[in-house]
């Protein structure tokens, strides 16, 4: 690819230097004294086609900080395998130390054994699994179909390591309900797949988590996608996947929507990693104003909103909104892009908030990659607080867009 930095390290720092108020379907460029011509934003939309990810480094020193985020480093030989069949739930294998109760196809399991492997099967249209563990724990989903009228699918309230083992060839599918169940005091219930601790998914299997109560994948730690997996994760009610603590995507192929007003395709209180795969989010939904304590707050919607700082090293992130408001990227403190690409489209107009293509609170630092930003109706580009136009830089406005390419 070209290269057009000026130095090792380019620090860009965008705002919006000019008017805020214009309408889709203006053309540009508009200062030049050429004839205008129409600005059309690279079509966004899911891509459901294979993926062939870059070979994964597994970590193999026990001190990096990743090591126990490999399945593979620790074995999981106390089996029970769980095969649900319409209404009912047959259960197989039993450990001094692990219980497991059936409330027809409703499944709990509660374990204080470690080396726990769950294996599920089957499809159900009533059915559920809530894992109550002291230690981290293997599920392996193999060709199950799950609904949950009334909460969570699968509902995980240990706090250790949850992996998520897709095999090969498996297809998955989870359905929540529209209104959830009161949980348990001191438990929580917040999407399709909840999880107390951490979330990692290997494989090479599908997941698809559909989510109509509440969120698609929630975990109140960190999420992490190795190469490999398939993930497809909408809600009609809130954000799609949301994570406390980081999200980490390392390969795979991710298609991600909300439709929910206000809500996230993406959302983190801390950092997002992209290290590799094909991430496609996508939002609807229009703003809306809340009020907290007497003090109104409006909130729209974002493909990714990331409380910390995203890093892109490698991958693809293809990101829209539609609605009114919507943000492609939405970062409260910085975006680094040292690989990959990013393209990132908006679509819908300003009334309640102001519809970006990437905004970031604090810099943006690129050393590589590609970054496009569209918006039909505000800036394609803000962060920081100064402007600088290097020559690398393509910027155009009503509508407005920007290239960065290294």
């Amino acid at each position: 690819m070209k290269n057009l930095i000026y130095t090792a390290c380019a620090t860009i720092l965008l705002a919006s230097c000019i008017s805020d108020d214009t309408k889709f379907g203006d053309l540009v460029p508009v200062d030049s004294g050429e004839t205008p011509v129409p600005i059309v934003p690279v079509s966004i939309e899911f891509d459901y086609t294979s993926l062939v990810d870059e070979t994964e480094n597994v970590p193999d020193d026990p001190t990096d900080e990743s090591y126990n985020d490999y399945v593979e480093h620790d074995t999981f030989n106390r089996t029970i395998t769980i095969l649900y069949n319409g209404e009912v739930a047959t259960v197989a294998g039993h450990y001094s130390g692990i219980t497991v109760t059936t409330d027809d196809a409703h499944v709990t399991v509660n374990s204080t054994l470690s080396r726990m492997h769950l294996v599920v099967s089957g499809n159900s249209e009533n059915g559920s699994l809530k894992i109550y563990s002291d230690h981290k724990f293997k599920l392996t989903l193999n060709d199950v179909t799950l609904t949950n009228p009334t909460g969570p699918v699968i509902n995980n309230q240990c706090g250790k390591s949850l992996y998520v083992v897709l095999p090969e060839g498996s297809s998955n599918t989870l359905h929540d309900g529209t209104t959830y169940a009161d949980p348990p005091e001191g438990e929580q219930a917040k999407a399709a797949l909840f999880s107390e601790g951490q979330i990692i998914f290997s494989g090479t299997g599908s997941l698809t988590v559909e989510a109509t109560g509440r969120g698609g994948i929630f975990s109140d730690d960190y999420i992490r996608v190795r190469p490999g997996v398939a993930l497809l994760v909408s809600s009609t009610a809130t954000h799609a996947i949301k994570s406390n603590d980081g999200v980490w995507i390392d390969g795979g192929v991710l298609n991600v929507s909300t439709s929910a007003d206000g809500a996230k395709a993406i959302r983190c209180e801390n950092g997002i990693f992209i290290n590799g795969g094909r991430t496609t989010a996508i939002t609807t939904g229009n703003s809306v104003i809340s009020t907290v304590d007497g003090v109104q707050d409006t909130t729209s919607c974002a493909a990714i909103k990331c409380d910390s700082t995203l890093t892109v090293s490698a991958g693809t992130l293809r990101l829209k909104s539609t609605g009114e408001g919507g943000k492609g990227i939405n970062v409260s403190q910085g975006l680094i892009v040292s690989g990959g690409s990013i393209e990132a489209v908006t679509t819908g107009e300003k009334v309640l908030s102001s519809p970006k293509g990437i905004k970031v609170t604090e810099t943006l630092t690129m050393t590589g990659g590609y970054l496009y930003g569209y918006s039909a109706a505000s800036s394609p580009l803000e962060a920081g607080a100064e402007v600088l136009s290097p020559s690398y830089i393509t910027l155009e406005r009503k509508p407005r867009r920007v290239i960065i390419e290294y």
